[in-house]
């Protein structure tokens, strides 16, 4: 596969229905840290071992500059910068739907492109045969799916079904035909009887997830144009918009007059040249009033995948990537079954199996650490213990306490004993008892993160309480 047949696109976009506030809030989602790692990092490595030689990233005005510096100085410092990387700058205030990024990006894609959400983490082998699949079929589109990943011992199940869509599928063509998102079900998935006319050999699956990887031929663009210039509400998502418009096309008589470019008549039209053309071999309907139809099709993927779009897959990534599950490693020294930074300070430290600890960052005496990621300048007092925690940059923790299934943000000054099952914003102390309050206001932030914002609460508010 040359890279030249398909360009890439990552739309670094914080996405305001990822639930991960708040410790995402003060940093933009592509930057949040999997393994003292940006999730960038994964996908631009991904790329790069699969011989693609340039990206377009796609990113917020307030976000350029950090993912900027980061891919202009870290990437580049890390892999000698072998890929090119050009930047698409949103200027809008508010967010703006996918489709709309795709029509605003128009003029810049050439060819059958490739769309990588910012949530994506997966194991690169998957590109060149989903890439294969997709243009030895003349796709439409092609989309990744993966199997519903189980959550392992040390990160807790959520029942969620925010994420969880009902797939239709057609067993015999890898086709996708419909997809429905579980919040949208009341009672059972509905299916025409068009449908069920051409393809009589579907099942629906609730155990595949939508990996958000697509490809697109080059013609889906001219649809955008189409849909913009012609609807009065013109389709903004890909996910419930755009896909279920395409999926809806492969069904006879779908009653979409789709652009002269979706379909691709070059054997037809070599065939129809021949003094063999009837009404009885397949290139005769080139000159009948008859509709066009598409594929679409899916590509399942057995190798390592996961969209960080909740707590529970952000936990999970990290332990992923600290115990080996996937194959991208940490920056960090590997030892023998942990990574320590070399310049990280951590003795006399028990420093346990699928561990993480980043440079510069200070463990005093009879510190216990287990599974847990501890992120670049942290220092922590006497006798600290952190287990099944993540902890960011510039984390600060004084002597005895104990943290345990929590996610600490960048900057958190912890003097009270005990941190569970929490998840503290950046930029906040934690005193002396009040961490049930801190857990409850990240709680709050979690789940109603556009009612109320870390932002508005100062740290002063949280460190002066009970202290």
């Amino acid at each position: 596969m040359s890279s030249y047949e398909f360009q890439v696109i990552i739309l670094a976009v914080d996405n305001t229905s990822a639930k991960l506030g708040p410790i995402d809030e003060n940093l933009p989602h592509v930057m949040l840290p999997v393994a003292n790692r940006p999730i960038l990092s994964y996908q631009l490595e991904m790329l790069e071992r699969s011989g693609f030689k340039s990206v377009l990233i796609v990113t917020q005005d307030y976000a350029q500059n950090r993912i900027a510096a980061y891919v202009n100085q870290v990437y580049k410092d890390q892999n000698q910068g072998k890929l090119e990387v050009e930047f698409f700058v949103l200027k809008d205030q508010n967010q703006i739907g996918t489709c709309e990024i795709l029509y605003r990006i128009r003029e810049k894609i050439r060819t059958n492109f490739m769309v990588i959400t910012g949530n994506l983490i997966a194991d690169e082998g998957f590109i060149r045969q989903m890439a294969d699949l997709h243009r030895g079929n003349d796709s439409s589109l092609t989309m990744m799916l993966y199997p519903k990943k189980v959550a392992t011992t040390e990160v807790k199940e959520t029942t969620d079904s925010t994420y969880v869509d009902y797939i239709v599928l057609d067993e015999k063509t890898n086709r996708i035909l419909q997809m429905e998102p579980a919040t949208d079900i009341e009672d059972a998935v509905l299916v025409s009887k068009q449908m069920l006319r051409h393809f009589p050999n579907i099942v629906v699956n609730n155990n595949l997830q939508d990996a958000q990887f697509y490809v697109f031929s080059r013609w889906v663009i001219d649809l955008i144009i189409e849909e913009q210039k012609t609807k009065n509400i013109p389709i903004t998502s890909i996910k419930k918009q755009l896909i279920p418009l395409l999926l809806q096309c492969q069904i006879p008589g779908h009653g979409k007059k789709l652009p002269a470019t979706s379909v691709n008549r070059t054997q037809d039209l070599a065939l129809s040249m021949s003094t063999s053309a009837t009404p009885f071999n397949p290139s005769y309907h080139i000159n009948q009033n008859t509709q066009d139809t598409i594929k679409c099709l899916t590509y399942l993927t057995n190798g390592y995948s996961i969209n960080i779009n909740t707590i529970q897959n952000y936990t999970q990534a990290n332990r992923d990537v600290a115990s080996g599950q996937t194959s991208y490693k940490p920056y960090e020294a590997p030892g023998k079954n942990n990574y320590i930074d070399v310049k990280a300070q951590v003795a006399p430290t028990s420093v346990g199996a699928d561990c993480v600890i980043g440079t510069e960052s200070i463990l005093g005496p009879k510190c216990s650490v287990k599974k847990s990621i501890i992120g670049k300048h942290c220092k922590f007092g006497q006798s600290v213990r952190i287990e099944n925690a993540i902890i960011m940059d510039y984390v600060t923790i004084e002597d005895h306490c104990g943290i345990s299934g929590s996610i600490i943000g960048n900057n958190v000054y912890i003097k009270t004993k005990s941190v569970k099952d929490s998840q503290i914003a950046s930029g906040f102390t934690v005193s002396k008892g009040n961490a049930l309050i801190t857990h409850l206001l990240s709680s709050i932030l979690t789940y109603f993160p556009t009612q109320l914002k870390s932002t508005d609460l100062k740290s002063k508010q949280i460190s002066n309480q009970l202290d």
